[in-house]
Protein backbone atom coordinates (compact mmCIF):
# COMPACT_ATOMS: atom_id res chain seq x y z
CA UNK A 1 0.00 0.00 0.00
CA UNK A 2 1.30 3.35 -0.99
CA UNK A 3 0.90 5.90 1.45
CA UNK A 4 0.65 9.51 0.78
CA UNK A 5 -0.39 13.02 2.16
CA UNK A 6 -2.23 16.05 0.60
CA UNK A 7 -0.58 19.00 0.89
CA UNK A 8 -1.23 22.55 -0.69
CA UNK A 9 1.01 24.14 -3.05
CA UNK A 10 1.13 27.55 -4.40
CA UNK A 11 2.03 28.78 -7.24
CA UNK A 12 5.22 31.26 -7.15
CA UNK A 13 3.70 33.04 -10.17
CA UNK A 14 0.00 33.80 -9.81
CA UNK A 15 -0.16 32.68 -6.15
CA UNK A 16 -2.88 30.32 -6.85
CA UNK A 17 -3.45 27.49 -4.29
CA UNK A 18 -3.89 23.42 -5.88
CA UNK A 19 -3.31 20.49 -3.44
CA UNK A 20 -1.04 17.72 -4.52
CA UNK A 21 -0.20 13.80 -3.41
CA UNK A 22 3.49 13.60 -1.45
CA UNK A 23 4.42 10.56 0.27
CA UNK A 24 3.99 10.01 3.85
CA UNK A 25 6.43 9.62 6.31
CA UNK A 26 7.52 5.45 6.38
CA UNK A 27 9.86 3.65 7.65
CA UNK A 28 12.69 2.35 6.07
CA UNK A 29 13.49 -1.00 5.62
CA UNK A 30 17.02 -1.90 7.21
CA UNK A 31 19.58 -4.30 5.16
CA UNK A 32 18.90 -6.32 8.00
CA UNK A 33 15.71 -6.61 7.36
CA UNK A 34 15.70 -6.75 3.74
CA UNK A 35 18.68 -9.48 4.04
CA UNK A 36 16.06 -11.67 6.84
CA UNK A 37 13.95 -11.56 3.96
CA UNK A 38 15.65 -13.01 1.19
CA UNK A 39 17.49 -15.66 2.97
CA UNK A 40 13.76 -16.96 3.97
CA UNK A 41 13.37 -17.33 0.08
CA UNK A 42 16.61 -19.25 -1.38
CA UNK A 43 19.13 -20.91 -0.09
CA UNK A 44 21.72 -18.18 0.79
CA UNK A 45 21.99 -17.82 4.90
CA UNK A 46 20.86 -14.24 6.68
CA UNK A 47 24.89 -13.98 7.10
CA UNK A 48 25.78 -14.77 2.99
CA UNK A 49 23.36 -12.26 1.77
CA UNK A 50 24.01 -9.41 4.60
CA UNK A 51 27.85 -10.17 2.90
CA UNK A 52 26.75 -9.44 -0.63
CA UNK A 53 24.31 -6.75 0.30
CA UNK A 54 27.48 -5.11 1.87
CA UNK A 55 29.69 -5.72 -0.57
CA UNK A 56 27.28 -4.32 -3.45
CA UNK A 57 26.72 -1.00 -1.68
CA UNK A 58 30.51 -0.70 -1.63
CA UNK A 59 31.02 -1.98 -5.04
CA UNK A 60 28.41 0.90 -6.41
CA UNK A 61 29.37 3.74 -4.63
CA UNK A 62 33.87 2.87 -5.79
CA UNK A 63 32.08 2.77 -9.52
CA UNK A 64 30.26 5.92 -8.78
CA UNK A 65 33.05 7.99 -7.49
CA UNK A 66 34.89 6.65 -10.68
CA UNK A 67 32.52 8.28 -13.17
CA UNK A 68 30.41 5.45 -14.22
CA UNK A 69 26.94 4.27 -14.20
CA UNK A 70 25.89 0.53 -12.88
CA UNK A 71 22.80 -1.32 -14.32
CA UNK A 72 21.04 -3.53 -11.81
CA UNK A 73 19.60 -5.95 -14.19
CA UNK A 74 15.53 -5.33 -13.66
CA UNK A 75 15.86 -2.96 -10.83
CA UNK A 76 17.48 -0.14 -12.64
CA UNK A 77 20.26 2.49 -13.19
CA UNK A 78 22.46 4.03 -10.58
CA UNK A 79 24.83 7.23 -11.93
CA UNK A 80 26.02 10.36 -10.36
CA UNK A 81 25.16 13.63 -10.47
CA UNK A 82 27.44 17.17 -10.03
CA UNK A 83 25.91 19.87 -8.20
CA UNK A 84 27.84 23.29 -8.14
CA UNK A 85 27.75 27.04 -8.05
CA UNK A 86 27.79 28.60 -11.24
CA UNK A 87 30.44 30.78 -12.39
CA UNK A 88 30.55 34.03 -15.14
CA UNK A 89 33.01 32.53 -17.27
CA UNK A 90 34.64 29.03 -18.05
CA UNK A 91 37.96 30.28 -17.11
CA UNK A 92 36.12 31.30 -13.32
CA UNK A 93 35.38 27.73 -12.87
CA UNK A 94 37.06 25.48 -10.40
CA UNK A 95 36.71 22.41 -8.44
CA UNK A 96 36.02 24.92 -5.72
CA UNK A 97 32.30 25.89 -7.52
CA UNK A 98 31.71 21.56 -7.16
CA UNK A 99 28.79 21.20 -4.18
CA UNK A 100 29.22 17.28 -4.33
CA UNK A 101 27.62 14.53 -5.76
CA UNK A 102 23.97 12.98 -5.95
CA UNK A 103 22.72 10.06 -6.80
CA UNK A 104 20.22 9.69 -9.45
CA UNK A 105 18.39 6.16 -9.86
CA UNK A 106 16.43 5.47 -13.00
CA UNK A 107 14.18 2.69 -12.67
CA UNK A 108 13.87 -0.48 -15.52
CA UNK A 109 10.71 -0.64 -17.83
CA UNK A 110 10.22 -4.10 -15.44
CA UNK A 111 10.52 -1.89 -12.20
CA UNK A 112 8.52 0.80 -13.87
CA UNK A 113 5.32 -1.68 -14.53
CA UNK A 114 5.91 -3.00 -11.19
CA UNK A 115 5.60 0.13 -9.58
CA UNK A 116 2.56 1.59 -12.10
CA UNK A 117 -0.72 2.40 -11.38
CA UNK A 118 -1.34 -0.25 -14.18
CA UNK A 119 -0.26 -2.95 -12.44
CA UNK A 120 -3.03 -4.45 -10.27
CA UNK A 121 -0.78 -4.44 -7.39
CA UNK A 122 -0.39 -0.72 -6.62
CA UNK A 123 -2.90 0.50 -4.11
CA UNK A 124 -3.09 3.85 -2.54
CA UNK A 125 -4.08 5.03 0.73
CA UNK A 126 -4.91 8.85 1.91
CA UNK A 127 -3.43 9.08 5.17
CA UNK A 128 -4.34 12.80 7.30
CA UNK A 129 -2.15 13.94 9.63
CA UNK A 130 -4.02 12.91 12.45
CA UNK A 131 -4.19 9.32 11.49
CA UNK A 132 -0.06 8.89 11.37
CA UNK A 133 0.01 10.66 14.64
CA UNK A 134 -2.46 7.82 16.24
CA UNK A 135 -0.54 4.95 14.67
CA UNK A 136 2.43 7.10 16.14
CA UNK A 137 1.37 6.81 19.26
CA UNK A 138 0.07 3.11 19.00
CA UNK A 139 3.29 1.86 18.10
CA UNK A 140 5.03 3.64 21.18
CA UNK A 141 2.73 1.81 23.41
CA UNK A 142 3.14 -1.50 21.60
Amino acid sequence: MVKYNVIPRKNPINKEVKYYAQMAPVNPVKLSELADSISAQCTLTVHDVKAVLSALQEHIAQHLRNGNSVRLGDLGSFRAVIKSRGASTIEDFSAGNIKGLKVSFVMSSPMRYLLSKQNPNVNFQMVRPEEENDKMGEDETA
